[in-house]
C-alpha cells in the first residue's frame, strides 16, 4: 500500500518521496513541496483506515493539538487536512539526521555531558508542549531525531504530540511508557513525559533501559517489584548527583517524581556543571515538594531515633542531672520536710570560701538557726548525721529523741502477743460489717463428723466492704462469729 503512495502529489502541492516508518496511525514520508522547492516530512492516514470516519477525526484532532506548539526542539507542524482525493495528512518541517534509537544502536552509551545535552533539550520541547496542556504520551528514542552538524552541534526534534492520552497505541514501546500508562485504566499527564525522558536518559548512560520486558504486564511486574539496576554497574564515571536524579524521576509514583521536566532538565544541568537557561530557572527552581517533605520527615526520624537511644538503650534521663562541684554546700529542698524556713535562709549571714570550708571539715561552728533545718545543726560537716542522742558537736546541738504520747503497752518477750492471745483451739477474729449495713455474715455449718474425727471450726466468709457513701453515718455492731471453738476428741 506504501508504494502506492510513493511519487503521489497530496493536496496539490506536497510530493511524497519515501518512507521513513510506518505507524498506526499514519505513516511517515520524506517529502517535498513542489512550489517553494523545499524538503519537508508528511504523514498520510492509509485509505484502509481513512474509510472509517472515527480514525480520519482521530488524525485531524491530533494534528490539530500539534499544531498548538512551536519550539525548536519539536518537528513542528505545518499544515493539515484532506485533499480532494479524500487523502488526510499533516506536513511537518524537515526531519533529518538519524533516531535517538539509531545512534543509541551504533554507539551502546554515550559521554556524560553529551547524553545531559540530549535530554536537556528534549525537556525544553516537551516543556513548550506542556505549556500549552499538550502532553506527548509516548515519547521514545525512535520519536526523537538528532542531526549532528560538522562543528558537532546537535539539533534535537521532537515528533509525535498531539496523541489521544487516554490511549496507549498499540504499536507504543512499552519499555518507556510510565506505569500508570500500563494499568487497567492507562492515564497521562506532564509527570508520564517526566518517566519516558527518564528512562531515555538511563539508556543514554548506560546502553540499557531500566525494566525490560516483553509485554505489558511483565514490564509492569518489574517496576513493582524490582528497583533500577545502578549505574554503577555499567560506568564509573558519572557525576554522583546524577543518578539519584535520574532515579527521582524514575520514581513508580508520580508524586514522587519531578513534577515538570524543566526542574528535572535543571537539576541535571547543576549536576553535570552545564549552564541553565532562562526557562530551566523559571521552571526548575519549583522542585519536587517530595524532595523537600523527605528531607523534614529525614530530620524527624533522625530526632526521634536520638531520643529514643537516649532513653531507651542508654537508659539516660532527659532531664538534666546537676552535680555539686568541688568545694560547695549541698542545698536542701526549701519545704514543710525540711524544717527549714525560707525567712531564716533569707536572713543568712554573708559567708566566704574560707568559712565554707572550715564549717566543712569542723573547725568551724555555722552561726546557729542560719543553716537548713533551723535548729543550727550541719548535717553535711562531717560527712553524715551523728545517731540521735548523741552529745553536740562542733558546737551545734543535735536533734533529741522526744518519745510521742499517749498509753504505752509493754509486752513480755517470752510471753505471746497481747494482741494475739493464746487458746487451746482456732483463734476466730470479728470481721467489722461494712458502715453501711446492718446485715451479719451467715454462720457456716459444720459438718458432721465421725467420732474419731475433730469438726473443723467454722471459717467466717470474708465480706467485701463497698465504697462508703456520703451522709449521715450509720451505727453497726461488729459481726459474732460463725461458729464455735472445735475441742479435739480424745
Amino acid at each position: 500500500m506504501t508504494g502506492d503512495t510513493i511519487g503521489q502529489t497530496i493536496a496539490d502541492k506536497y510530493r511524497v518521496e519515501s518512507l521513513i516508518r510506518e505507524g498506526e496511525l499514519g505513516d511517515l514520508y520524506v517529502g517535498r513541496h513542489e512550489i517553494r522547492e523545499t524538503p519537508l516530512t508528511i504523514r498520510i492516514l492509509p485509505k484502509a483506515v481513512s474509510i472509517d470516519a472515527r480514525w480520519a477525526k482521530r488524525f485531524i484532532d491530533e494534528a490539530r493539538r500539534a499544531s498548538l506548539v512551536a519550539d525548536p526542539n519539536i518537528l513542528n507542524i505545518t499544515d493539515f487536512g484532506k485533499d480532494a482525493n479524500g487523502v488526510t495528512y499533516a506536513v511537518y518541517e524537515p526531519m533529518e539526521g538519524k533516531t535517538l534509537n539509531e545512534l543509541l544502536g551504533e554507539a551502546g552509551m554515550l559521554e556524560q555531558d553529551r547524553a545531559i545535552a540530549i535530554a536537556r533539550k528534549i525537556a525544553a520541547g516537551i516543556a513548550a508542549a506542556h505549556e500549552k496542556n499538550v502532553i506527548h504520551g509516548h515519547i521514545a528514542p525512535g520519536n526523537v531525531f538528532i542531526r549532528t552538524a560538522n562543528d558537532g552541534k546537535e539539533t534535537i526534534k521532537v515528533y509525535g504530540f498531539g496523541s489521544d492520552t487516554s490511549t496507549v497505541e498499540r504499536d507504543a514501546d512499552t519499555r518507556y511508557l510510565a506505569p500508570e500508562q500500563l494499568g487497567q485504566s492507562p492515564s497521562a499527564d506532564s509527570r508520564t513525559d517526566v518517566y519516558a525522558l527518564g528512562v531515555m536518559l538511563f539508556e543514554m548512560l548506560s546502553g540499557v533501559v531500566p525494566f525490560d520486558g516483553g509485554t505489558r504486564e511483565a514490564v509492569l511486574e518489574k517496576i513493582n517489584t524490582e528497583p533500577p539496576p545502578p549505574m554503577s554497574a555499567f560506568r564509573r564515571d558519572l557525576h554522583p548527583e546524577i543518578e539519584p536524579i535520574i532515579l527521582t524521576a524514575l520514581a513508580a509514583d508520580p508524586e514522587k517524581r519531578y513534577q515538570t521536566v524543566s526542574s528535572f532538565a535543571a537539576d541535571l544541568a547543576l549536576a553535570a556543571g552545564q549552564p541553565v537557561v532562562d526557562k530551566d530557572v523559571a521552571f526548575g527552581r519549583k522542585r519536587n515538594p517530595w524532595q523537600a517533605a523527605a528531607v523534614v520527615m529525614g530530620g524527624i526520624l533522625l530526632l526521634t531515633a536520638a531520643l529514643i537511644y537516649a532513653t531507651s538503650v542508654k537508659k539516660t534521663d532527659v532531664t538534666a542531672q546537676l552535680q555539686a562541684e568541688p568545694g560547695t554546700l549541698p542545698v536542701q529542698p526549701i519545704g514543710p520536710a525540711t524544717g527549714a524556713q525560707e525567712e531564716s535562709l533569707a536572713k543568712m549571714p554573708d559567708l566566704t570560701e574560707a568559712d565554707i570550708a572550715a564549717m566543712q571539715n569542723g573547725t568551724m561552728a555555722a552561726p546557729p538557726g542560719t543553716l537548713p533545718g533551723g535548729d543550727g545543726y550541719n548535717a553535711w560537716a562531717n560527712g553524715g548525721a551523728p545517731p540521735i542522742g548523741a552529745p553536740p558537736q562542733n558546737g551545734m546541738n543535735v536533734p533529741q529523741y522526744v518519745p510521742p504520747g499517749g498509753q504505752t503497752v509493754t509486752i513480755d518477750p517470752n510471753g505471746g502477743s497481747q494482741f494475739m492471745p493464746q487458746s487451746e483451739g482456732v483463734i476466730l477474729v470479728p470481721v467489722p460489717v461494712p458502715s453501711n449495713t446492718n446485715t451479719a455474715p451467715k454462720a457456716t455449718p459444720t459438718p458432721k463428723t465421725s467420732a474419731n474425727t475433730a469438726a473443723p471450726a467454722a471459717t467466717p466468709k470474708p465480706m467485701v466492704s463497698p465504697t462508703p457513701k456520703q451522709g449521715k453515718p450509720t451505727d453497726t455492731k461488729p459481726a459474732k462469729p460463725s461458729g464455735k471453738p472445735g475441742d479435739i476428741e480424745d
